[in-house]
């Protein structure tokens, strides 16, 4: 049986055609790319292939670029040599130098702890009114013959402010063999009730309690509220300071002597009222300003003793009338 071939028409014949011919063209032109690109193989032999081929002669000028080089490289190998050389002998000169510094520090500092030119001759002071100079000496030791470099000056000074008694302290060193004190001391204005009695300072700061055989002619503050006062700092200061300001004023108002005050007593309305004299009259204040009812209650008692009568109390707290004052005798 006859195979019979599949007609084509003559559409797609020429599609097909030029479809094939389309690739050739593209795949020619790629093919003609990757030759131009290839490189042909080299048959250039290296420097070093012929300086190793037998029978070889080195050309002249080569073999005189090659010492110049190896000169050359001579040349930096010894410079780095040197360089390092020089760093090494530097450091040794700055080690030596060193040494001989610290050296020479020791044995100054070994002359001048031991020399009898810096032996302390004499420690002036000032400031030390309740502290006796032996005392402030012992503190800070500092003695007459021992070395001035023995105790550093803020060495003494930190010696010195842990004192209760010292609120500030300056110390100096004045060679050859002298040193210097300044204090100032507290200054006690009233003793404070808590758990125990304790002294306030004229700033109005509590700076030591006072101990067993301490006496203290000192007016006392009472009603202070000892857990508020120990956890509020602003009513732990508003406390100390107005009554401090408040024994101020009443210097001031010339009552000191007349009536030396024995107690401070906070009122639960934070009012104040004062005892005084030796019969301890109660003086109601009430809340600040106290300057001007201090300077009336000068009169009433300048009054009374012009009539030659006492009385057991005197109210001066009244808010809406200030002039009122209620007086009761005795």
């Amino acid at each position: 049986m006859a195979r019979t071939e599949p007609t084509i028409p003559r559409s797609n014949r020429r599609r097909s055609g030029e479809s094939v011919g389309r690739r050739t063209r593209s795949i020619a032109p790629r093919a003609a790319r990757q030759r131009s690109t290839q490189r042909p193989h080299s048959t250039r032999v290296s420097n070093a292939n012929r300086r190793t081929t037998p029978g070889s002669r080195a050309h002249p000028r080569r073999t005189a670029g090659l010492l110049v080089r190896g000169f050359r490289s001579g040349l930096a190998v010894a410079g780095r040599l040197q360089r390092s050389w020089r760093w090494w002998a530097g450091a040794l000169v700055l080690v030596a130098v060193t040494a001989g510094t610290v050296s020479v520090a020791q044995l100054a500092e070994a002359h001048v702890r031991s020399a009898e030119s810096f032996a302390t001759e004499a420690v002036s002071l000032d400031g030390n009114d309740r502290l006796s100079r032996d005392e402030v000496l012992e503190v800070a030791t500092l003695q007459v013959g021992d070395n001035v470099f023995e105790v550093a000056p803020e060495v003494a000074e930190s010696r010195l402010l842990a004192h209760p008694w010292i609120a500030e302290a300056q110390v100096r060193r004045e060679l050859p063999n002298r040193f210097s004190i300044t204090l100032r001391e507290h200054r006690a204005v009233a003793l404070l009730s808590l758990d125990g009695l304790y002294l306030v300072s004229e700033d109005g700061s509590v700076f030591k309690r006072v101990e067993a055989g301490e006496v203290a002619d000192l007016p006392v503050i009472t009603g202070v509220d000892r857990a508020r006062f120990t956890r509020d700092m602003d009513y732990r200061s508003g406390v100390l300071t107005e009554a401090v300001a408040l024994l101020h004023d009443y210097r001031g108002a010339g009552l000191w002597r007349r009536e030396p005050i024995a107690e401070v007593h906070l009122e639960v309305d934070d009012g104040i009222s004062l005892y005084v004299g030796d019969d301890g009259m109660r003086v109601r204040l009430g809340r600040s300003p106290y300057r001007q009812k201090l300077i009336r209650l000068r009169r009433i008692l300048m009054q009374l003793k012009s009539q030659e009568a006492r009385a057991e109390y005197v109210h001066l707290d009244n808010i809406r009338r200030p002039e009122r004052v209620t007086v009761r005798l005795r």
